[in-house]
Order: structure tokens, then sequence, then C-alpha cells
């Protein structure tokens, strides 16, 4: 018998391109932003004082660090402010969109780093005309030399992910699917004008291809609903209560719950009678805090920490689950399944042996196998202690199974893997890409969405891939942010209107010498003309950029919420 094709749903993934040709007008008045073509690179200071060069996009090369540009960001459908262009779509869009950028040097790669402080120090004049003069001081691209080579294996660098590579298309749709979300978002919840010139400018460029971004996300919504088992309530949950009222009851589910399930792991693990007793408790206050604020408690997770990495991870999968069925709207029994799953999936681990989880490199196929077999004895261990719920038991057993047939342990295909299994999959495989390994090092949020975002249509569901972004967040509760001011700062609360603008809490400066005491940092709107300058997220960090053992995180209690 042969499986069922699985669907594809290539209509609810991704934003379509942009504007075949062209560029924006540059909004407002900016100075010599909107009169200069820069293609003679210029030496520029920050406020902070680090070091920029005003680069022609006529001169930009894969390599090179773009810091600024010569209009907003949001004008643009570049996700987060600085990045290093490794694509030719990259180049492209930049060339599209824009006169001249700033690179810093310091941040590019070190073979083009030379050539950009040798025309740094040439002190070469603005030249403000759209026409290259004679005396134009141009960039060469080194070549990848012998030498190149010997200077970039001698320094260290960070292990790579092998697991988690994403194509350049797939970052450039991202970013407009981020960009799309965050302006539908506004619409939906936004009181009529709110918007501004920026997003009617997004919506017309979504209507050239009959996508305006709240049809889609209502499209997309639905085609998750869609895969809900007959008869599961949809419901529309509360507003959430202010962050200082719903932490004491978020802490204590926190608390409670890591205890239930590090008891649960201890008895697996020792060959006892797993205790599922404390942990259905445990999944009540779980769920009545994330109905309260889901905010609250990935703040207390983050903050009250687990006994051990086991711990942490079940933790982590059961809060994103629980995230993303708030905010499609499921029901508080469907709510306890989903936490139920998330602390239950990787149980049978215990019965693994140590050393075999933690070899610093990758499983060999024999051991590979062996670690496959950690979805079957976590089912026996619980099962002993009593039947489990159809939709719960379905979740432990699909949560590695793939869209394509390439996961484990019985290889299902597309329709073959249930709600519960595939939304299960994309928690998991998205904390364990945030966490670091014992071959490879955490990723950014971000950089982990965005692989989610690669694996979309054949691993993974698009539809609940495109949710679980949204509810989660490009930059989640806890995780750590590098601001443009150069600060460290923690998410401490999504801007469920404004999207791209978490509220922050920082907690060094520009040095990354820890504050006295962490400091909450508002970032202006986006979408309310504020200045090229103003405090923006630069970019998500990895959980091991800084040590925040340093900082006392659970003291702190914001005192206000974001709007």
């Amino acid at each position: 018998m042969t499986r069922p094709q699985r669907r594809r749903r290539r209509s609810s993934g991704g934003i379509a391109a942009g504007p075949a040709a062209g560029r924006l007008p540059v909004p407002g008045n900016r100075g010599l932003a909107n009169i200069l073509y820069m293609d003679t690179p210029t030496l520029a200071r920050a406020s902070t004082g680090t070091r920029k060069l005003r680069v022609g996009v006529g001169q930009l090369a894969s390599g090179m660090y773009v810091v600024e540009l010569d209009r907003p960001w949001l004008d643009t459908p570049f996700l987060l402010e600085g990045f290093l262009v490794d694509s030719p779509i990259e180049l492209e869009t930049l060339r599209r969109y824009c006169r001249y950028v700033y690179v810093d040097p310091d941040r590019s790669d070190p073979t083009l780093a030379r050539r950009i402080r040798d025309a740094e120090l040439a002190d070469a004049p603005l030249v403000a005309s759209p026409r290259r003069s004679e005396t134009t001081v141009r960039l060469e691209m080194p070549k990848r030399s012998g030498e190149a080579r010997q200077e970039r294996r001698a320094s260290p660098a960070p292990k790579a992910r092998t697991d988690a590579r994403v194509s350049s298309e797939t970052r450039e749709r991202f970013r407009r699917f981020v960009r799309a979300t965050a302006v539908a978002g506004e619409s939906l919840q936004a009181p009529a004008g709110v918007l501004g010139r920026t997003a009617g400018w997004l919506r017309r460029w979504m209507a050239a291809d009959d996508r305006d971004p709240v049809a889609w996300q209502q499209r997309s919504l639905q085609a998750v609903h869609d895969l809900l088992p007959l008869g599961t309530r949809v419901v529309r949950h509360p507003d959430p209560q202010p962050f200082a009222e719903a932490m004491p009851a978020a802490r204590e589910a926190i608390a409670r719950a890591g205890l239930a399930t590090e008891a649960l792991y201890e008895a697996v693990r020792n060959g006892s009678d797993a205790p599922v007793g404390p942990l259905h408790e445990s999944v009540t206050l779980l769920v009545a805090a994330m109905i309260a604020n889901p905010d609250a408690p990935a703040w207390a997770a983050r903050v009250g920490g687990a006994a051990s990495r086991d711990t942490r991870h079940a933790l982590t999968v059961a809060l994103h689950l629980l995230a993303v069925g708030r905010s499609i709207g499921l029901d508080r029994e469907t709510l306890r399944a989903l936490a139920t799953i998330g602390l239950l999936a990787d149980t049978g681990k215990a019965r693994l042996p140590r050393a075999l989880l933690e070899k610093p490199g990758m499983l060999s196929a024999s051991e590979h196998t062996i670690v496959k077999e950690h979805v079957r004895l976590g089912l026996e261990a619980v099962e002993r202690s009593g039947p489990l719920a159809a939709e719960v038991r379905a979740g432990i057993a699909q949560h590695h199974e793939r869209l394509d047939g390439s996961g484990y342990p019985k290889g299902l295909q597309g329709e073959e893997i249930s709600f519960w299994g595939r939304l299960a999959a994309i928690a998991d495989s998205f904390a364990a890409l945030v966490s670091p390994r014992p071959y490879a090092e955490a990723l950014a949020p971000q950089e982990a969405m965005m692989s989610l975002y690669e694996w979309a249509g054949n691993s993974f569901d698009e539809a609940l891939v495109e949710q679980f972004v949204q509810a989660i967040g490009i930059f989640p509760v806890g995780s750590i942010v590098e601001l443009s001011s150069g600060e460290i700062a923690v998410v401490i609360g999504h801007n469920r209107i404004r999207r791209l603008e978490p509220r922050v809490l920082a907690v060094s400066d520009a040095a990354r010498e820890p504050l006295g005491a962490p400091a909450l940092r508002e970032l202006p709107s986006l979408h309310r003309g504020s200045p090229p300058d103003a405090l923006r997220v630069a970019r998500g960090l990895p959980a091991s950029a800084f040590d925040l053992g340093r900082i006392d995180l659970a003291a702190f209690m914001p005192g206000r919420d974001v709007v």
C-alpha cells in the first residue's frame, strides 16, 4: 500500500517578491540622504563612536556588513537592522532600494576590511552626483588567495550547525513574511489610521500580487483550523492581564511543572513507574498562567531556570505549544493536551546512555538508531501509569515524524501525521535549534525561525510554521538581543500590535559590561516616523552570547505593560 501523497500549500507560505524594478522614494526629509548619490566611500561616525563607512551600492560586495541604510529599514524588505551581505539576492535588493549604505569594516570579511580601511584613509570627498567621476575611489574586491585562506584558518571559528542551513531565497521570503505579518497585526488590532504611510505602501505592494496582508493572515489561520480534529473547540481568549499581576501565578506554575517533570524523568531513569499525577496538576496551572498572560510563564521559566537540561527542554517545548495554541484560539482542554505533549515528548531519553546524548560530535548510524528508540521507551514508561489521551499519545509518538517521510520512528508522511504531531515537531525542533548541543552552538532565535521556514512545506506544515513564528515572536521572551546602541538586552515581553518592537530589559552597556541594575528600554514605533537613529533591535543573539548569570533577573518585576 502506497502512502498518501502529502499536500502542498505553497499558496500560504511566504510573501511574493517585491517590486520588479525601480526604487522607493525616500520618505520625509533626511538631508543628504535625499540628495546625494554616494559612489565614493566616506568615513562616518555614529554617536557611540563606532566607525562606519558610507559606500555606494555599486561598490557593495558579499562579505560586507551593512549597519545602516539611506532610508528607514521598514521601507525595505530587510527584517533586521544590520546583516552580513552573503547572497546575490541581498546585493540586488540593496541596489534596488538604496543609493548608499553604511558598512562596518570590523564586522565585514577580514579580507575586505583592509581594503575598506584603505579607502577610508584616503578621505575621499563626498560625490554629490549620481554619475561617476574620474576621482571616485573604487573598492577592489580581493581574490580568494592562498594567503587569505590561511588567515581564515588561523582564526578559530565557532562550531557551525550543519542541520540548519538557510538559503538566501528563504531569508528573503522570511523577511517579507515578517514585515507583512507586522502590518497585518496592526490592521487587525489597531485603530484605523495608525499604520501610516509605510503600511500603506506595503499594502499597495502586496496588492500587486493579490496578497493583502490581513486577508493572507486570515487565510493562514484558517488553514491551521482546517487541520484540527473534528470537534476541537476554537475560542477567543481574554486580553492578557498586566504582567505584574500575572507573574506570581506564572512563577508557581513554572516551579511546579519543573519539579513534576524532574521527578518523572528521575523515575523513568531509575526504571520506576512515572509519577504523572503531579505533572497533570502542574499542567492545569501552566494553562491558566498562559491564558492569563503568555509572556509571564516564558519570563518565569527564563529567570527561574530548571534543574536539568532535559527539564528545561521539556518546559520550553510545552510553553511554545501553549503559546501557539492560545494564539490560534484552542480551548483549555486542548491546551492541556498540548502542554502534556511538550512535557512528556522526550521522556524516553532518560532511559538512554548519558554518554550517547552528550557525545561531542555527530552520531553514527548505529548510535542514531539507538536514540530513535526514545520515542518508544517514553511511551512505554508513561503508559505504565495509565492510558494516555489519544491526542497526547499521537503528539508524543509523532513529534519526530516529518511530512516528507524522512522522520522517525515510522516514517509517516503527509496526512498520516496528526495535527498534534505536526505542531509538536515544530516546537521540539525550534527548542533544539536555540539550545547548545555537544556538536554545535545554539542559534539565535530568528536564525532558528528561518530554518523552520526553510523546511516548511517539506518537513513541516507551512501554515503551522507561520502561526508558530507569529505566536512565539521573532525575538521570544527570554531571548538575548543587541540594541542599536550596542547594549545587550533581554526580551521580557511581546508587542502584539507592533511585532518587531518587543519590550526589552538592558543588562549591559555597549562594551558588554553588566549594568548596575537592569533598565527598561523603550523602542519607538517604526510606524510613527521615528528618526533613523532611534533605538532599535539590531540583531538577535544566541543564548550563549552573554552570561546572564551575572545579572539578577529574578528580582526584576516590570511595573507596566507594553501596549
